[in-house]
């Protein structure tokens, strides 16, 4: 008998599409011959809740969605009860955005969350399957552990597994002592130890190893021999119960038409693998990098297209492999094929790579920019400066690319010096694509901030605040469940720098919003250029000739040197060059606001208004 396989997606996994790690387990699974449903729960209650208000509760801070959850297992305890007082001002925000009353909220977590977990426990036959797996990321771990607490004591003879990212590492060896109605937890990537658990479920044997367990109420983990299987050899993730079961709950879901579907083409990070930056936790025991051949790609993209009639895909990389962006995208421009893109890249592209991008699908990207402090970029690792930042969002937005990105401040070793030059710069670049925030590091787990803190002049204080005051049991360890963690610096920042920062970031924004949008563009004639400024509420139109136009245009698809700049004019003016000419049409164009420096490299800062380049 092949074994029965329950797969959980629940709140506050996102409902606007579904979970490829269900997507991916349901695919291995069946090729191990097993019976595999994938129970979207998220859905219902999403739909319970009214998808804005679930939409919004899904991005929201400070544990919200999990304290939404926590009344069954630790809604009687002190802290979870002065939760929503501890975090008035964020309880605040949360209310304003889904434009309910705190009194709503507490009614969701004590009485709409009881019942919903009620009616998910009597809704399916749990007791006709074998095993019940939940894959627990962000927020929806509480969720997850209390639905499954409850399958437990109604069907003991279940086998409840855990994974997902919530089980990395120390966090799931915590969460499965203390939870003793988990009986398995995988907790790093499940493809190549599942099978050899299927295979001990059917025939027994020893446990795998990279399989936490317990042994006469010992718990029990022994790492894999090999950390990682061969990627490529994992088929395309399987939707099919998302789609029903949507089907299902609402036949007119406007999620049906033309759906995100979620793909992984790679693992781990290139960059990381050398440069790990210092603030990032992804990739905890996984940073080794690799990708999916070309044509796998490419196969993998037509079938999921095909199968779910969707033109629309996310692409859950960490990072885009770079022989994608001819192979993938050049592929889809070359062929006029209509499929757009979400993907994460590196900032450090060419214009003729973004190009690619954008003909091959690419609609939004998020290139990590973090800052345009020269030292903090530095100091992040992260392997490219202001100047490529800028690069990479003149021309993502000229070829239509949206861009995601927020400036993030509160690393150690920042400077005044640090937030003046970013304040300073910001001011030559309202006219491109604005950040969403501007936000305080978060120290994560698994970063080199946490991973080696005295290093960098870090002390880690406390789990995030948040912690205790939801997984509040004197059993539980919070440091060892906690993602992110309080900390301290020896900064010594303005209090007003910071707060100039916030107002210039936000003006940006708002800039962007309103009918006086800002722009800098450029039109091109024979013997000269014309520029119209409206980056201020005071436009300006600059003619540029001779060296100043040669200079400006040579510098507009790629940085260039000023000896670079010398020659090219030297060829535009075949007579004995000026001495100081190139260093003067420099100065000129930087004064101006039009040409940005850095360590001997000069950008134009404009967009073209041509759309042929």
């Amino acid at each position: 008998m092949p074994l029965n396989i329950a797969l959980i997606n629940m709140p506050f996994g996102f409902h606007i599409y579904p979970s490829i790690q269900l997507g991916t387990i349901s695919t291995l699974l069946k090729s191990q011959g097993c019976q595999v449903k994938s129970h979207y729960l998220n859905l219902h209650f999403a739909h319970q809740l009214g998808l804005p208000v679930y939409n919004q509760l899904c991005e929201k801070r400070f544990l919200i969605g999990e304290w939404l959850f926590s009344h069954l297992l630790f809604g009687s305890n002190a802290k979870n009860q002065d939760y929503i007082n501890q975090f008035a001002p964020h309880i605040e925000d949360v209310c304003s955005s889904i434009e309910r009353p705190r009194e709503y909220l507490v009614d969701v977590k004590t009485k709409m969350v009881p019942e919903f977990l009620e009616w998910s426990l009597g809704a399916y036959d749990w007791g006709a399957f074998d095993v019940v797996g939940f894959s627990s990321t962000f927020n929806q771990n509480v969720a997850s552990l209390t639905l499954a607490k409850l399958i437990k004591e109604k069907f003991p003879h279940l086998k409840i597994l855990f994974g997902g990212s919530n089980f990395e590492s120390e966090m799931g060896l915590e969460y499965f002592r203390v939870c003793p109605w988990i009986d398995y937890v995988v907790p790093g990537e499940a493809e190549d130890i599942l099978p050899q658990l299927i295979k001990y479920f059917t025939q027994g044997g020893a446990i795998p190893k990279g399989v936490v367990h317990r042994r006469n109420n010992e718990v029990i983990y022994e790492e894999p021999e090999a950390m990682f299987g061969s990627f490529q050899d994992y088929a395309a993730p399987d939707y099919d119960d998302f789609f029903d079961q949507l089907r299902e709950i609402d036949p007119q879901s406007s999620l049906l038409q033309n759906p995100v579907i979620l793909y992984e083409t790679a693992r781990g990070c290139w960059w990381g693998e050398k440069h790990h930056c210092t603030f990032c936790g992804l990739n905890a025991s996984t940073m080794k990098f690799r990708s999916k051949p070309i044509k796998q790609v490419h196969d993998d993209l037509a079938l999921l297209s095909k199968k779910y009639d969707s033109f629309r895909f996310r692409l859950v990389d960490n990072i885009l492999e770079m022989k994608y962006i001819d192979g993938v995208f050049g592929e889809m421009a070359e062929n006029n094929y209509d499929l757009n893109f979400f993907i994460e890249v590196k900032s450090n592209l060419t214009k003729k790579q973004i190009k690619t991008l954008a003909q091959g699908g690419a609609k939004v990207i998020q290139p990590g920019i973090e800052s345009f402090s020269m030292n903090q970029l530095w100091d992040m690792d992260k392997g490219v400066r202001p100047l490529q930042n800028i690069l990479c969002m003149k021309w993502a937005m000229y070829y239509g690319i949206e861009i995601n990105w927020n400036i993030l401040i509160g690393f150690p070793g920042e400077t005044d010096d640090d937030y003046r030059q970013q304040i300073n710069l910001i001011k030559l670049l309202f006219h491109l694509p604005p950040p969403e925030c501007v936000g305080n590091l978060w120290l994560e787990r698994f970063s080199p901030y946490f991973m080696r803190p005295e290093e960098y002049g870090v002390t880690i204080t406390a789990p995030g605040e948040a912690y205790p005051f939801v997984y509040d049991h004197p059993d539980i360890d919070p440091f060892k469940i906690a993602y992110d963690f309080e900390f301290e610096t020896n900064n010594q920042i303005d209090p007003q720098l910071k707060q100039e920062l916030y107002q210039i970031a936000e003006e940006w924004k708002r800039r962007h919003q309103s009918e006086q949008l800002p722009y800098l563009i450029f039109t091109k004639s024979m013997d000269f250029v014309t520029v119209y400024d409206e980056r201020s509420l005071n436009p300006v139109k600059i003619r540029l000739e001779g060296p100043q136009a040669w200079t400006f245009i040579f510098c507009n698809d790629a940085p260039k040197t000023l000896e670079q700049i010398c020659t090219h004019i030297q060829e535009k003016m075949p007579q004995e060059l000026e001495p100081g000419l190139a260093e003067n049409a420099v100065a000129f164009l930087e004064e101006k606001g039009l040409l940005y420096g850095e360590r001997g490299k000069y950008l134009n800062l404009a967009l073209p208004h041509n759309a042929n380049l």
